[in-house]
């Protein structure tokens, strides 16, 4: 088994190892090493990155104890080497792993909920809940976590017998009987896991609950804390100043600058749809008179639209009147006849000009794949 010099000091970002095997593997080489302080793909996180004497490690996993590392090039059996992670990467992921164990014993001490899921990865850092809250209650959860930070608490691990393991009370997806390491967050939180984690909370630096939304009968939260919640807040902010000085309004006051400016574009857009609709109803009423057919089209224009101007243009065609939007290769049509009854030629002319929609006896929509010169030529227009 490779000696796990991540749990021994999650802080080590350089070590010294011998090389037991290389063997050529799919994108590369498998290197196994007596021992490393590369963690891997594993508790719901993405592994460690970094090199070994300067050959990339892309990929690390574990199989029976043994960490797998997947490099770019060989390594010689036997060679002492040295191994760097990327410790910036790192760190960030145990704050943010350390920040869900604080949410996670917190929901269940002031809940009784579970957490049945995690997944960091490298941007998003999700956690699953048995049971969904209101966001009131979310907001006051990230408050209680984030006063845990502030405290600085000791975060330690312990390597419980299988019978003093019967005895602590701790957080777990699985029934487990031996070589469990607890980790405890003083008062707040004891939990089963395998990953590094930060030694105080005060290195977290802070605690954010994004978003959440209800999933499977419980909820999803997405969270970020330490390096990256500081990420977040320095592009929320640039985002915020730059709604602030579009608006001329203070910081703090976009929220509502923002409603009152929706607010009145949807005025707006009401009046225009409004006019709009006039305007084709004035339009439809110098239609042409005609016994025949009629094919009208229009660049621009929405079904209520058209279907407001054939209202009134029908009672001036006197066969079929065909009104399309948009541009070959594709029209919308509504198509309306007081003396045709469309719901039975509609197939036909579907058929003919590569078309798809229905409708009333008087009237039909739908749309056509076909020129318009096709079009006129079948409606003899």
């Amino acid at each position: 088994m490779t000696e796990k010099l991540y749990y021994k000091d999650s802080y080590i970002k350089s070590f010294t190892a011998t090389v037991l095997s290389c063997e050529r593997s799919e994108g590369g080489f498998t290197v196994i090493l007596d021992r490393t302080a590369f963690f891997p793909e594993e508790a719901g996180q993405y592994c460690d990155r970094g090199e070994i004497s300067g050959v990339e490690v892309f990929s690390v996993t574990e199989e029976d104890g043994v960490i797998l590392h997947k490099v770019t090039s060989p390594l010689a059996v036997g060679q002492e080497v040295e191994g760097n992670i990327l410790f910036d990467e790192r760190f960030e992921k145990m704050q943010c792993h350390s920040a869900e164990h604080i949410l996670s014993g917190l929901f269940h001490s002031k809940f009784g909920l579970e957490n049945v899921g995690f997944h960091l990865g490298a941007e998003d850092v999700t956690m699953d809940i048995s049971a969904p809250l209101s966001w009131e209650s979310l907001m006051e959860i990230e408050r209680m976590a984030n006063e845990v930070v502030f405290e600085n608490v000791p975060i330690t691990e312990i390597y419980p017998t299988p019978e003093e393991l019967g005895k602590i009370e701790y957080r777990s997806k699985l029934d487990l009987t031996e070589n469990v390491r607890i980790v405890k967050i003083g008062e707040y939180d004891s939990c089963a896991c395998c990953a590094p984690h930060v030694k105080h909370t005060g290195e977290i630096g802070s605690i954010k609950i994004l978003d959440a939304v209800k999933l499977r009968g419980g909820m999803r939260i997405f969270i970020t804390a330490g390096r990256r919640a500081y990420g977040v807040y320095r592009a929320m902010y640039k985002n915020l100043a730059a709604i602030s000085r579009a608006l001329s309004v203070p910081k703090l006051d976009t929220a509502p600058a923002v409603t009152r400016l929706l607010e009145a574009y949807e005025e707006k857009k009401t009046e225009c749809k409004a006019a709009r609709l006039a305007y084709f109803e004035r339009e439809a009423e110098l239609v042409e008179r005609t016994a025949e057919n009629a094919v009208i089209v229009f660049s621009d224009a929405t079904a209520e639209e058209l279907r407001a101007f054939a209202n009134i243009a029908v009672t001036r065609v006197g066969g079929v009147l065909v009104l399309l939007a948009g541009a070959e290769p594709e029209y919308k049509y509504i198509i309306a006849s007081a003396s045709v009854n469309l719901r039975e030629e509609v197939r036909k002319i579907n058929a003919a000009l590569c078309g798809k929609g229905g409708g009333t006896p008087s009237m039909v929509q739908g749309s056509l794949c076909a020129a318009l010169d096709e079009i006129k030529e079948y409606f003899k227009c």
